[in-house]
């Protein structure tokens, strides 16, 4: 997202500068630092004319840090230790050979092979995959069991959970060996055509994943650029028609009209048996979870709410609800991952669809283009004055021009890290947001932590939009949300549906749930918006594919059950606490979601609450999953146990799982039970990996 409102925006727009550079032909390495930067300044129209506005920095790096056909170079968000695994290489400088090994390894390996087999062959499951030697997920299978088990595991105990997974999808390798059949007649038929459309396939294909240079681990799967490549190649599977004729023709000696329908009703097993394995995964019909999901975020909101969401998944889907569904307009969805610019800053001082304008206390003008950037904590006394945020923020809004380092100057600073959020106790109660029992623990003013000498733009305008608005609206974090933006509030939050709203009262957090365990739960609202007012996508009523991309989602709903569950049942509300439970396996059905230890805190909590009758189908349910994945955990390769290995992890779950299963069913007395659970699980002990 942008908005190129003037010609000299418009430049960096379409250069697709947000992005970054990724040298081609020669550049630095992954480990290199640069020696200095050189600075190019860049105008923008303000009221009637422009004036400088930003600038973009290109950072300069010695030679010998350089290298030629650079594959990786990319310093951020961990990658060089992605690198050095991909090349197997812990410690020293990446040489050429080392670029080599990570371009066929990853970039074409990984990156397009894989790709272009899950099209041809088939596909492992429906996760992503970000290592080729994590035999668990991405891995392209064709659906021939001795070819899939050299490349995977053995096959033969496979769960019934990955045996009917709707993403596994089993091609035999029909497409991929029609489409080298007719490629091959096509070379020997016709060369010239078909050197043009090896040029195209190429270009499409290789050439892409080199000219994208692709770093490790993508956020989300980018098979869809190579899309020229796998149409190209479709071309050759038609052509195999061509060449099963001639073949039937010359060799068998059938008559034209007998070769020719022979010949499409072979090739064309390969589409058909791709369009049964993949409907049942492709089909959307029935699924509502995007908008389902969405709601529930919105509908966990008070009226005339500013709930702030992280990331494309939590966000889209929401504008999509409020401005195609026509759900809950009244709530002002703030993405942090955009409020670091400021024409998006500017626009949250707009009313949107039912929503007024957020109100900002620092001018548009103070946030345009590079201005306050990055602000720094500057306190040449050495000892910091409490000052309230709104009076931080007047301060940071206004020109207190400073050199920083390398001497450059900044328009102001951070002039203190003892900031408070004062509190209008009596608005509060009006608002809702102190409730009849809280006394004690009411608070006069909330601190703001900042653990860095320094705020960047999307501090400020949360800062900001949090002081300005804070007695007026209703605001709230996404539960989805990263914690470091919540600046040290979460003891002054409570949790209401998959939202955290910001309140004067102090409430110990649960810091074993993360940001989910933030502050209080607001029980009898939360209770009301996950019975009464979600929705959960269709899955809940009948079998349909659960896409990966709908975990984050679903964790959030799952976490916030579990603590509301937690909570009722610790205040003695059993009946409550057992519904809550009940109702998350009616929304999270084993149908659709294989028991797995998620399942077992909800059987602990009924358990708890004196409801093992309604539980134990449940755990009936999980041991038997959990002996079906031991089965297969105990027939594969040792290595692949390994506490870092493949299914390392998942493998001492099952294990955990299968103890807690039979230490519930002792301590509720069921001795029967017990002794058919202990025979269930009797032939997975660890001494068995051993022998």
């Amino acid at each position: 997202m942008n908005d190129p409102s003037d010609p000299m925006r418009l430049l960096p727009y379409l250069n697709r500068e947000q992005y970054g550079e990724r040298p081609l032909l020669y550049g630095p390495y992954f480990d290199a630092q640069p020696v200095s930067s050189e600075v190019e300044e860049r105008y923008g129209r303000v009221g009637d004319h422009y004036e400088i506005v930003d600038e973009k920095v290109t950072y300069v790096y010695n030679n010998a840090d350089k290298m030629f056909f650079p594959r990786m170079g990319d310093p951020s968000q961990n990658r060089p230790a992605i690198y050095r695994q991909w090349i197997n290489k812990p410690q020293g400088k990446p040489t050429f050979f080392d670029n080599l090994e990570f371009l066929f390894s990853y970039q074409i390996g990984w990156m397009y092979w894989r790709y272009f087999m899950w099209n041809f062959a088939g596909r492992q499951n429906g996760e992503q995959g970000f290592y080729s030697w994590d035999k668990k997920s991405g891995h392209w299978a064709s659906g021939i069991k001795w070819l899939d088990e050299l490349r995977l595991y053995d096959m033969d105990h496979m769960p019934e959970t990955m045996m009917k997974h709707r993403a596994w999808n089993k091609y035999f390798l029909l497409p991929f060996l029609f489409g080298l059949l007719g490629l091959f007649y096509h070379a020997r038929r016709r060369p010239e055509d078909f050197l043009a459309l090896m040029t195209l396939f190429i270009i499409t294909g290789i050439g892409i994943i080199i000219y994208s240079n692709q770093p490790p681990n993508e956020p989300r799967e980018r098979d869809y650029v190579l899309v020229g490549s796998f149409f190209t190649y479709a071309i050759w599977i038609g052509m195999g028609v061509l060449a099963v004729f001639e073949l039937l023709r010359e060799q068998l000696r059938l008559s034209p009209n007998m070769a020719a329908g022979l010949a499409s009703a072979v090739v064309l097993s390969a589409p058909v048996v791709m369009g049964f394995q993949n409907f049942d995964d492709h089909s959307r019909r029935h699924i509502t979870a995007p908008r389902d999901y969405a709601a529930n975020f919105l509908e966990s909101c008070e009226p005339n709410a500013i709930i702030f969401t992280y990331g494309d998944n939590d966000t889209y889907p929401l504008w999509y609800a409020q401005e195609v569904e026509g759900i809950r307009t009244d709530v002002r969805v703030v993405n942090l991952s955009l409020i670091a610019v400021d024409w998006y800053i500017n626009q949250l001082r707009r009313k949107v669809n039912d929503s007024p304008p957020i109100k900002l206390s620092i001018p548009a003008d103070a946030y345009r283009g590079r201005k306050r950037n990055s602000v720094v904590y500057y306190n040449p006394s050495g000892v910091d004055r409490e000052m309230s945020l709104q009076a931080v923020l007047e301060f940071i809004g206004e020109d207190h021009p400073l050199v920083g380092a390398g001497g450059r100057k900044v328009e102001s600073y951070l002039p203190t890290k003892k900031i408070y959020l004062p509190v209008d106790v009596a608005r509060a109660r009006q608002l809702g947001m102190i409730g009849p029992n809280d006394t004690t623990n009411v608070v006069d003013r909330i601190p703001i932590k900042i653990n860095r000498n320094y705020l960047i733009k999307d501090d400020l305008a949360i800062l900001d939009l949090i002081a300005s608005n804070i007695w007026e609206r209703p605001i709230y974090f996404a539960v989805t949300c990263r914690p470091e933006k919540m600046f040290g509030m979460q003891d002054f939050t409570q949790l209401e549906g998959l939202a955290l709203r910001i309140v004067p009262v102090k409430s110990q957090s649960d810091r074993s749930l993360g940001i989910y365990g933030s502050g209080r739960v607001a029980v009898d609202r939360t209770y009301d918006i996950i019975m009464n007012k979600w929705r959960w996508g269709n899955f809940d009523k009948m079998p349909l594919y659960v896409d990966h991309a709908f975990g984050p989602s679903i964790q959030s709903m799952r976490v916030v059950m579990l603590r509301t569950a937690r909570v009722l049942n610790q205040r003695g509300e059993k009946d409550r606490a057992v519904a809550m439970c009940e109702k998350y396996f009616e929304a999270f059905p084993h149908f659709n979601f294989p028991y797995d230890y998620n399942a077992m805190y909800f059987i602990r909590v009924m358990v708890d609450a004196g409801a093992y009758d309604k539980a134990k189908p449940h755990i009936d349910i999980l041991a038997n999953e959990m002996a079906d994945w031991l089965e297969f955990y105990f027939s594969l390769d040792p290595s692949l146990l390994e506490p870092q290995a493949s299914f390392g992890q998942d493998f001492a779950l099952a294990l955990r799982t299968k103890d807690d299963i039979l230490n519930v069913v002792k301590a509720a007395g069921d001795e029967e039970y017990a002794q058919q659970l202990e025979e269930l699980f009797a032939p997975y002990s660890l001494d068995r990996l051993v022998q």
